[in-house]
């Protein structure tokens, strides 16, 4: 969730009208997205979706290339092996292939991971640096898609999508220390915390925030996985 400086700036607060404005303008493009969706057939509301994944992805994809072709790119901190970053690359297969599956995973790990990204931005570059944009577009534009795919799609999460996205959790964490360890970088900030203030802050120092880390998400996962739970159990599809 990291990003890479085009410039020497750290300019940006958290909190700040510079902040909310942009949490603001896509809470309410969200709620106008899936509140004119019913006008869609089944085939555009897909194609919608898949479209706007395409953006967030190509949006990661375009800066990377970026800045290896004005050799700027610095492996450390440039790929996108954030996990916000690589949800984007997964996304519009997820939606190709129709996968509910995998869908079910990644609504804890966006709702979970990418809101915390956006209550607590580590962003240096304030407005109007191209980076401050890349970085609410596609932070809120993952929870917009997990919402249009639980709203308006109207894929189910079920149990075992929360035990699915623990396991995969874990397994992206020990890819994350051997990409860590191969580019000297920090990547899901596996190897230290954050440079901006974040919950991590508040569960002991490295690895001990990484053990702490995990017993916060898997509670925040099952919080998330209530309502569903409830509104399951009301029509009996508890699976």
């Amino acid at each position: 969730m990291s990003e890479h400086n085009l410039h020497n700036v750290n300019l940006f607060q958290a909190f700040t009208l510079e902040h909310l404005i942009p949490v603001l303008f896509f809470t309410l493009l969200c709620v106008i997205w899936i509140k004119s969706s019913d006008k869609f057939t089944k085939i555009a509301q897909l194609r919608q979706a898949l479209l706007f994944s395409i953006l967030l992805a190509g949006t990661n994809i375009f800066l990377v290339i970026y800045k290896w072709y004005n050799n700027e790119l610095d492996a450390r901190v440039d790929l996108p092996f954030h996990l916000c970053n690589f949800l984007t690359l997964i996304y519009p297969i997820t939606l190709v292939y129709q996968s509910r599956w995998f869908f079910g995973i990644l609504y804890f790990w966006v709702l979970v991971g990418t809101f915390q990204a956006i209550l607590t931005p580590e962003l240096k570059e304030n407005f109007p640096h191209p980076i401050y944009f890349k970085y609410w577009l596609v932070h809120c534009g993952l929870v917009m898609l997990v919402l249009h795919g639980l709203f308006v799609i109207k894929w189910s999460v079920y149990k075992k999508d929360l035990f699915n996205a623990i396991i995969g959790a874990n397994i992206y964490l020990a890819f994350s220390f051997m990409i860590n360890v191969a580019f000297d970088s920090n990547y899901f900030y596996s190897m230290r915390k954050p440079e901006t203030a974040s919950m991590l802050d508040y569960l002991g120092p490295w690895p001990w925030y990484l053990v702490s880390g995990q017993l916060i998400m898997i509670l925040l996962f099952f919080i998330y996985f209530l309502p569903i739970h409830i509104k399951a159990s009301k029509t009996n599809r508890i699976k």
